[in-house]
C-alpha cells in the first residue's frame, strides 16, 4: 500500500484532498495538520525522519496575499525555505514531492493564456516567494510534480482567510445591498476538488513526467463574470455592477490577466470548465 504523507490537511485543497483519498483504499493517507507541524517554526527535516511514506503532498501555504506584504519574511520561510528543506529530504529518501504554487508566478502582460513554460515575473511577494519554493524543488530534486493553481474554492474555505469568493458573493446577494466586482482582471477560478481528482489520476496512471503542470479550472472570466454566473446559477437577482481594480486599491499587486493553459495536464486529466465545477460546488455546499 502507497503511503501518502500530506501537509496542511485542515486547508481548503488539503480537506477535498481527504475527501477523495477516502474513495481510494489503496492509499493510506497520512494526514498532518498545523498542530502537528508547523512549517514555520518546527523542524520539518526531522519531522519527516520520524514519518514512513511514500509521496508527500504539500498543501501548505502563506496565501494571505496582501499581509504577504507586510510579512515577506514570513512568506518566504513558509512558501519557499520549508519547501526547500521538503525537496532536499524526498530527493536524499527518493519520494515523490507533489507541491502546488500560483498564476501569480506570471506578470498578466502576455492576455493569452499562460504555459508551463513561459517566463515568470511575479508582482508582488506573494507570486515571488512561491515562485522560490518552485525553483527550490527544481533544484534539489528530480522526482515531483508542481502544479500551479489560480483562484481556489473549495468546501472548506481557505484557512485564516475566512470565506472563500463564491461564498462571500453569496453572503452579499442575500444581503440585497448594490455590489461593485472588478471586471478587469481575468483569471481561472478553480474547484479544490478537481485539483485532488488530478492528484489521484496521477497516481493511479503512476505517471512519471515529472515537472510543472497548470492545473486550473477550463476557461477565463473575470470576477464580476463569476459572480455574475453564481448569481444566475442560484436565481438570485443583484444588483451589480463592474468596476476596475482602481477602485479597490491594495497592498499587492495582481496580474490583470493570469490564465493557467491546462493543455499539458490535458493529456492526464481533463479539468472541468469553471462553470460547472462551481455548479458541483453549489450543490455540495447545499446552494443548489
Amino acid at each position: 500500500m502507497k503511503k501518502i504523507l500530506l501537509l496542511g490537511a485542515n486547508g481548503q485543497l488539503g480537506t477535498d484532498i481527504q475527501y477523495i483519498f477516502s474513495f481510494y483504499p489503496q492509499y493510506d493517507l497520512i494526514p498532518v495538520y498545523r498542530k502537528d507541524l508547523d512549517v514555520e517554526k518546527d523542524d520539518i527535516y526531522q519531522f519527516l525522519r520520524q514519518v514512513d511514506f511514500d509521496v508527500l503532498i504539500n498543501c501548505t501555504s502563506y496565501h494571505k496575499t496582501d499581509e504577504c506584504e507586510e510579512f515577506p519574511l514570513k512568506s518566504y520561510i513558509v512558501n519557499a525555505s520549508a519547501v526547500r528543506e521538503m525537496a532536499k529530504y524526498c530527493n536524499l529518501h527518493q519520494k515523490v514531492l507533489i507541491h502546488f504554487t500560483t498564476d501569480y508566478v506570471f506578470d498578466g502582460y502576455k492576455n493569452q493564456p499562460y504555459v508551463e513554460e513561459d517566463c515568470t515575473n511575479p508582482l508582488n511577494v506573494y507570486g515571488t516567494t512561491k515562485l522560490a519554493g518552485e525553483h527550490f524543488i527544481k533544484s534539489y530534486h528530480d522526482r515531483y510534480f508542481i502544479f500551479r493553481v489560480s483562484t481556489l474554492f473549495g468546501l472548506s474555505g481557505p484557512s485564516g482567510k475566512g470565506n472563500n469568493f463564491v461564498e462571500t458573493m453569496i453572503q452579499l446577494g442575500k444581503q440585497g445591498k448594490k455590489i461593485n466586482v472588478i471586471n478587469n482582471q481575468i483569471m481561472s477560478p478553480t474547484h479544490t476538488l478537481e485539483i485532488a481528482i488530478a492528484i489521484i489520476k496521477f497516481l493511479e496512471q503512476d505517471i512519471t513526467q515529472y515537472g510543472i503542470y497548470h492545473c486550473s479550472g477550463e476557461g477565463e472570466c473575470s470576477w464580476y463574470d463569476l459572480a455574475a454566473e453564481i448569481f444566475e446559477q442560484l436565481y438570485m437577482h443583484v444588483d451589480m455592477t463592474p468596476v476596475s481594480h482602481t477602485e479597490y486599491p491594495t497592498a499587492a499587486q495582481r496580474p490583470l490577466y493570469s490564465v493557467l493553459d491546462n493543455s499539458k495536464i490535458r493529456k492526464v486529466y481533463q479539468m472541468k470548465n469553471w462553470r460547472d465545477s462551481l455548479t458541483d460546488y453549489l450543490v455540495r455546499k447545499g446552494h443548489l
